[in-house]
């Protein structure tokens, strides 16, 4: 049995006070309908190096080296008409006159540096030239430019984040630190957190961008957007219907600084052992950030300044914005952590991960700031984020990777961690499909350690990945059930449970045996969730 007393300690905080049980209520039920990620998806392009388009008239035949381009169209009326000027076999008593009657006769012929030599490639109806193998040659599949009008008639981006395409898109654009003239971006407009929507326009803009030649390497990221809803336009629209007590983002900070070495390593995702990560440079450390001395507007100047002066940091709130009173009326967090992957599987179960971490900071927020460790904590997570996570060299450095040689010393630490985490949110996580399952296999194994080992990208995917199972389909069904009402006027639960076992035996697409007790368990968890609650009137469970 686990004792976590010692772990969730707070500070009674004197200016970011803790919330009452109503505002706790309050903030998470909210932030549930209103919390939504817009994922950003990086990817390198072709460099397009041929600019001909098969129309070049100085292009030579394939047959030149050949050497039959030195063949003179006149070569054959040149050998049958005897010429003194010409003539191999002339000698000194030769002269114009006798030139006519000799039959000895022989061409001495000048090739190429006779003046009226032309050569035979004019008339040669074997002309070709080898368009194909020219490196030259013009390839719309290596063109950025090409291969960005193509995805954006493909996905249709909004150009408005108040509008969700049917691709989910709301730009398709580019990034300075990207190959391939900048690359591509492909960035979601933000949404509501359901897993398998996730996963599902995930895989579409993933398959996508690979089949039109995108690659990752160490300077693609997977940076993700957590936001209240709202959009820009005009005016800014803001569906928070007052503002934001600053304890939640305050918890929301030290939650990112206690498991910042578990997210990193979760999301890690290169192939070389000494290189397992791409650098710091654009996901400067928050670590020895801490909102315990200042308010949150100084934090955020703070994580701004640590990283450059812009959005670098490892978490980036520039576009969250406050009222007065240190209350926040625009909350939007950018999470530049993970690497880029060609998982579907791991974008849908990270943006749940980052949406449950805000609900989190909701609930802890009913006991006061949390402290993320004691002193001997801190300096040891530093140690642990330097081998994981580091080198913030210049912007013009071809070194764009983090050094882990040292690592793995603390594989187990960051294993432990990570556990603990996604152990922490599972509640939460477990309302959202299976992105608890995935995040628990990424924790204990993270791509990179797959692909160092040789696994591919589809091997990764393929051993996460998560199939629609019978279980899923009993739950839908007693979804149905309740959400329809179709069993009512029962006197006691326990007789309702009994009539909808009945009903579940004689669905034929359910082949599942289900007994009363799972029926139960369903029910007392809808019911501690506050979804669901028995009616004496009614005879049956409702859904709130």
């Amino acid at each position: 049995m686990k004792d976590n007393r010692n772990k969730w300690q707070f500070y009674n905080h004197p200016s970011k006070t803790a919330l009452s049980a109503n505002e706790v209520r309050y903030w998470r039920q909210s932030l549930k309908k209103l919390l939504k990620v817009g994922i950003e998806f990086e990817f390198n392009l072709q460099e397009q190096k041929g600019r001909c388009k098969g129309d070049n008239v100085q292009c030579p035949c394939v047959h030149i080296d050949d050497g039959c381009w030195k063949n003179c169209q006149s070569y054959k009326n040149c050998e049958s008409t005897p010429c003194f000027d010409t003539c191999a076999n002339r000698e000194k008593d030769c002269d114009q006159e006798k030139c006519k009657l000799c039959k000895n006769y022989k061409l001495h012929c000048l090739d190429t540096c006779c003046v009226e030599f032309m050569s035979t490639c004019f008339t040669c109806n074997k002309f070709k030239r080898d368009c194909e193998a020219c490196s030259h040659k013009y390839n719309p599949k290596e063109d950025p430019q090409a291969i960005r009008k193509i995805l954006g008639d493909e996905f249709q981006p909004s150009h408005h984040y108040g509008l969700i395409s049917p691709s989910g898109v709301v730009s398709i654009t580019t990034d300075g630190s990207l190959l391939g003239d900048k690359g591509l971006e492909i960035i979601t407009v933000g949404r509501r957190v359901d897993y398998w929507e996730f996963y599902t326009m995930s895989k579409k803009i993933l398959d996508k961008a690979v089949s039109m030649g995108g690659y990752l390497n160490e300077r693609c990221g997977a940076h993700m957007h957590l936001l209240a809803s709202y959009y820009e336009s005009e005016n800014i629209i803001n569906e928070m219907e007052k503002d934001m007590p600053e304890i939640i983002l305050a918890n929301f900070h030290q939650l990112c600084r206690r498991y910042q070495n578990a997210i990193t390593w979760m999301t890690i995702a290169l192939d070389d052992r000494e290189h397992m990560t791409r650098w710091e440079k654009f996901r400067v450390s928050i670590l020895g950030i801490s909102p315990v001395t200042k308010d949150m507007r100084t934090v955020i100047d703070e994580v701004a300044h640590h990283a450059g002066g812009c959005k670098y940091g490892w978490v980036n709130y520039n576009r969250t914005s406050f009222a007065a009173k240190n209350r926040i009326n625009r909350f939007h967090i950018e999470m530049r952590a993970a690497d880029a992957t060609l998982c579907p599987t791991i974008y849908a179960a990270l943006a749940c991960l980052y949406y449950a971490l805000a609900i989190k900071a909701v609930e802890i927020s009913r006991y006061g700031l949390l402290k993320v460790g004691e002193e001997a904590w801190l300096k040891k997570a530093k140690v642990m984020k330097e081998a994981l996570m580091n080198n913030c060299s210049d912007y013009n450095s071809t070194d764009r990777f983090s050094h882990t040689e040292d690592a793995l010393d603390y594989k187990d630490d960051y294993i432990k961690e990570s556990l603990d985490l996604v152990s922490q949110l599972k509640g939460i996580l477990m309302k959202l499909g299976p992105a608890h399952g995935v995040l628990v296999k990424l924790a204990e194994r993270p791509a990179a350690l797959r692909r160092m080992r040789g696994d591919t990208w589809e091997d990764i995917e393929k051993d996460l990945e998560v199939q629609i199972g019978e279980s899923d389909h009993v739950e839908f069904k007693l979804n149905e059930i309740v959400d329809l009402r179709i069993i009512e006027d029962c006197n006691t639960i326990d007789e309702w449970v009994t009539e909808v076992h009945r009903v579940l035996e004689e669905d034929e697409e359910i082949d599942q045996k289900v007994d009363n007790d799972e029926i139960k368990e369903f029910v007392n968890i809808k019911m501690r969730e506050g979804e669901v609650l028995w009616s004496d009137s009614i005879g049956s469970v409702v859904p709130l």
